[in-house]
């Protein structure tokens, strides 16, 4: 019987690790990285979606989070005195 709620408090909290990365990731990062990438690409990247259904193309999503991951890790590396000399 423990194993059985063990394997269910794993699914859970496996459920809410991955909400949560969705959630930062997918949106906090998203939006920071967004208008970085606007930015240094003069406007091209990236593109309006376009809304094809059967077929995803998330890789415009990708780099514009990255970016934004990029960008709040340097700024909180920044913030916590790390590049101070």
């Amino acid at each position: 019987m423990e194993d059985v709620f063990s394997e269910i408090g794993k699914g859970f909290l496996r459920a809410i690790g991955y909400i949560l990365a969705e959630i930062f990731y997918g949106t906090i990062c998203y939006w920071v990285g967004w208008p970085i990438c606007k930015l240094l690409t003069f406007g091209r990247y990236p593109r309006p979606k376009q809304f094809v259904y059967l077929e995803g193309d998330s890789s415009s999503g990708f780099w514009c989070s990255a970016v934004g991951f990029m960008t709040i890790i340097i700024t909180v590396l920044y913030f916590a005195g790390a590049f101070a000399s």
